[in-house]
């Protein structure tokens, strides 16, 4: 017997083209809505066979539920973070007229007072729950021991902090990804390399995820019996300003003019692969995330791979998360892994489409 799909409140404002919130005031006969409107939302209603369930009766009691989401902030268009921050718009609009608020705070990649300052204001708001990208290792830890102190559930998106008692981290196996890297870049370079990770952070020691994952490329190597034919270096530039990377990179290359593969632990992969491309280096690349730029060194084989770790859909399951926690009191699965996607050239086209459909999604919405 085919089972019959659940209409939601959601196919009801898409078939009637109006809001959510449009819906719920017909539904429970509260605030004002033009009687075009009202006949349409009737006749949607009436055509789907919508039943409204316990979560659009329980709208009327006026819950609300504030969200305090602290993020990097993105510092130009196309930038890494504009893609987790996509996800939780999408949600945000999805979720505001359930009464759920949500609060945008934003730190800079590079200053760790930045994060501090952010985390000050929103102890002061004492928000319901917290989106956080812990990227800041001690700093994250203080702030989290706080939240906690104040019963305040944090779920944790892009980087975890093993042991901690978040709600829930919605983000890659930093590990497995790293793995996943290595496996790759082996596969395009001589049995017999030199092979180069780059880290781009401010401070290697303070960034909660990189040591897991250089760990985790090591690991390929060392668990496939490759380990004694490669010489894996490992480069950290406090910085992501041009200039300065490049500078770096002249440095080391002309001490290791034999490397032949580079892993790039950030989005930034397109800095490294601008340097092979003006210096005519033969030097495979492999790096994170569909940034424009990243987008661009694939199309001209400058990038041989990127590994997507689906930001937006952090950002997303991040707020549906607290949603559920919040309204239907679910407990969430402890960690939420996030699929990892490889991307090359030849099915390049299809990603940019779906990041396309998502950002129109985003402003549908809203």
């Amino acid at each position: 017997m085919k089972r019959t799909k659940k209409v939601t409140i959601q196919d009801v404002a898409r078939y009637a083209n109006v809001s959510v919130g449009t819906i719920d005031r017909v539904i429970h006969n509260r605030g004002k809505v033009s009687h075009e409107k009202r006949e349409k939302i009737e006749a949607a209603i009436k055509k789907l066979n919508f039943n409204p369930n316990m979560l659009a009766r329980t709208l009327a009691l006026g819950n609300q539920f504030t969200v305090c989401a602290l993020v990097p902030a993105a510092p130009y268009a196309g930038h890494y973070w504009t893609m987790p921050l996509q996800g939780l718009e999408l949600a945000a609009a999805q979720y505001k007229d359930y009464g759920i608020i949500t609060e945008y705070f934003f730190y800079d990649l590079f200053d760790e007072q930045s994060f501090v300052r952010q985390t000050n204001q929103i102890e002061a708001l004492e928000p319901n729950g917290v989106v956080l990208a812990p990227l800041f290792l001690q700093e994250s830890k203080l702030f989290t021991e706080k939240l906690k102190s104040k019963g305040i559930p944090y779920v944790f998106i892009d980087a975890d902090i093993p042991g901690s008692q978040s709600l829930s981290y919605i983000g890659p196996d930093v590990k497995q990804s790293a793995f996943i890297a290595g496996r790759l870049l082996h596969s395009l370079i001589p049995e017999k390399s030199e092979i180069l990770i780059i880290n781009m952070v401010k401070g290697f020691e303070n960034a909660s995820a990189l040591r897991r994952m250089e760990k985790g490329f090591r690991g390929f190597f060392r668990e496939s019996g490759l380990e004694q034919n490669k010489t894996i270096h490992s480069l950290t530039i406090h910085s992501t300003q041009k200039d300065e990377v490049f500078r770096e990179l002249t440095k080391f290359y002309i001490k290791n003019p034999a490397v032949k593969g580079v892993f790039v632990t950030n989005s930034k992969a397109f800095l490294i692969a601008e340097f092979h491309r003006l210096h005519d280096l033969n030097i495979r690349l492999v790096g994170y995330d569909l940034v424009p730029e990243n987008i661009e060194h694939l199309k001209n084989g400058t990038i041989d791979f990127v590994i997507s770790q689906s930001p937006a859909q952090q950002g997303k399951r991040a707020l549906q998360t607290l949603f559920n926690y919040f309204v239907w009191k679910k407990e969430p699965e402890k960690i939420q892994y996030v699929p990892l996607d490889i991307i090359i050239r030849e099915n390049l086209g299809f990603y940019i489409n779906f990041n396309r459909y998502l950002q129109n999604g985003i402003k549908n919405n809203q």
